[in-house]
């Protein structure tokens, strides 16, 4: 009997001998309980369907597990989750690797990660998550890793546009777009899904250049916040089909501001407002005293009078401007110069290259050029209230002159008050649309009071510990911000967090609490804020607990 009871002794201690080993081989420790079960992403709430494949950042879910404190949560461009293919971690390190809950705590099984991810596929696929529980004896085994690609989901298709204009549909997921105008291999960056054709006009008076544009467009995700493993900072969407737009003769005349075009097409006050900084059309080429021009400049302010500007255009030519984020046209300083430009395509720089001076001579800089190294243009405008505010543009000719020194700089011809008090001049509205935080119930998911990770329905739901929250995107939004408060009027912000991608988790007491979105567009002129959802309301509860025999 003692012989039989040694020997299933000696057995169990090798059984954990070998179970010692196998997981300080895995991790350094060894693991307790099972692993999270069904981990997924998601885009809005976490049980749609199934998908392997999305347009922008997901979040992530999994069932929840018993005696877990918090969960650690990997994202790695490969299976293996070695070090150098961590793309996002909350893991712990060192001696309380496993054993307590580190900075980026997941309380709930759920995690939204704020990465601007860029479009990366594999066979089947190049980006991989896994999750642990830590509980009070240690950590789980690591769950089965899901993995995932980041892919656009569709083309720019293209939009009716306007004489000097092309335009495209907007693509999900997009943070910038491409344009190539393939015939002059020529391209450059925009934020908005509209551009306009300055290079194809500038110095060009044979129809020739411009009656016929093709031209390609694809999307650009750049990678937003910070990725330790090298992925790339910038990825691409395929270049569209080639697109061929046809261009009129260019009318004589007087200047006459025409419509502004985006995502909408306006022509004045009731029209509809524009969700990004729109494209500025006119037709004519004469100044004030009816001298006909080949070269503009657009101008918008916040009054009537033309006196406060807040948007300054770069010189161009053409009937159109759009504003670039890749910078102006590098303006020829030399008659040589301007030879060459008739025969050629002007090349795109930080700045415009020559002097550029208003028309009482007060030196100009356009939102389109860079001031230095760090800086970034500012070429959007802020949201104002379309039933009451608008914002008035206008263009004027643009002349060069020689100084006495032989250097060539560029002036405009009229002053930009005298053309709106003369009557050229238009409107525009500026308004992003709402972050779109609930269909029907707010997008709200969550610990039920029974300890399962659900998504909550009802238009007040009721989750026990964080809620993530999660929103549709906004066109033009490079980030967003959440604040939530205990009431909706007056807002009171008790907390708020700025994330990368559309969703985020609440720290919040227990109680009833209230939370709005809006985009943050990096584009934009002073503030980047954009709209505010419409508040939604969530109710946290405390756990109950039982006492359980053993």
């Amino acid at each position: 009997m003692k012989a039989m009871r040694a020997a299933r002794l000696i057995t169990i201690l090798a059984l954990f001998a070998t179970a010692f080993a196998a997981a300080a081989a895995a991790g350094g420790s060894a693991a307790v309980g099972s692993a999270p079960k069904n981990v997924h992403g998601f885009l809005l709430r976490p049980n749609e369907s199934a998908s392997h494949t999305f347009p922008r950042t997901p979040a992530f879910a999994w069932n929840p597990v018993r005696g877990a404190m918090c969960y650690e949560l990997q994202l790695a461009t490969s299976r293996s989750f070695q070090d150098g293919t961590v793309v996002w971690s909350n893991v712990s390190s060192g001696t309380n690797a496993g054993r307590i809950c580190g900075g980026n705590k997941l309380n709930i099984p759920a995690a939204s990660i704020s990465l601007t991810l860029p479009w990366f596929t594999g066979k089947p696929y190049a980006l991989y998550a896994h999750v642990r529980a830590v509980t009070g004896r240690g950590p789980s085994a690591w769950s089965k890793p899901f993995g995932f690609n980041m892919r656009w989901e569709e083309l720019p298709v293209p939009m009716a546009a306007r004489p000097g204009l092309v335009r495209w549909k907007p693509v999900d997921g997009a943070t910038s777009y491409q344009v190539w105008y393939t015939d002059i291999r020529k391209t450059f960056s925009t934020h908005t899904n509209v551009a306009d054709q300055r290079e194809l006009y500038i110095f060009h008076d044979d129809p020739n250049w411009y009656s016929t544009v093709r031209w390609r467009v694809r999307a650009v995700r750049h990678v937003l916040g910070e990725i330790p493993n090298g992925l790339p900072a910038v990825s691409y969407g395929p270049w569209s089909p080639v697109y061929a737009t046809t261009n009129p003769s260019l009318t004589s005349g007087p200047l006459v501001p025409r419509v502004a075009v985006s995502d909408v097409v306006s022509t004045g006050w009731r029209d509809a407002a524009h969700q990004l900084m729109p494209a500025l059309t006119f037709s004519g080429a004469d100044d004030l005293n009816g001298t006909e021009w080949p070269l503009f400049r657009v101008y918008a302010f916040t009054d009537r009078d033309c006196v406060n500007v807040v948007f300054r255009g770069s010189v161009f030519g053409g009937p159109a401007f759009a504003p670039r984020t890749s910078g102006p046209l590098t303006l020829p300083t030399s008659t040589e110069a301007i030879d060459l430009a008739t025969i050629g395509v002007l090349a795109s720089g930080d700045d415009e290259g020559a002097k550029t001076v208003s028309a009482d001579g007060t030196e100009l800089t356009s939102n389109e050029s860079k001031t230095d190294e760090s800086s970034s243009v500012r070429v959007d405008l802020p949201d104002v209230d379309a039933k009451t505010t608008r914002y008035f543009w206008t263009v004027v000719p643009v002349g060069i002159s020689v100084t006495d020194s032989g250097a060539f700089q560029y002036v405009d011809v009229d002053l930009p008050q005298d053309a709106c008090e003369a009557g050229r001049v238009s409107t525009f509205a500026k308004l992003s649309k709402p972050a779109i935080t609930a269909s029907r119930t707010p997008y709200v998911s969550g610990l039920t009071p029974k300890g399962r990770l659900l998504a909550i329905a009802g238009s007040r739901p009721v989750v026990y510990s964080t809620p993530l929250v999660t929103w549709q995107p906004v066109v033009g939004a490079t980030s967003y911000e959440v604040q939530w408060s205990r009431t909706t009027y007056p807002w009171r912000t008790v907390g708020k967090r700025e994330t990368l991608a559309t969703a985020s988790l609440l720290n919040i007491s227990p109680g009833l609490w209230y939370y709005r979105v809006r985009g943050l567009n990096a584009a934009q002129v002073g503030t980047p804020g954009m709209t505010w959802s419409t508040p939604a309301a969530v109710r946290v509860v405390r756990p109950k607990f039982r006492v359980a025999s053993r």
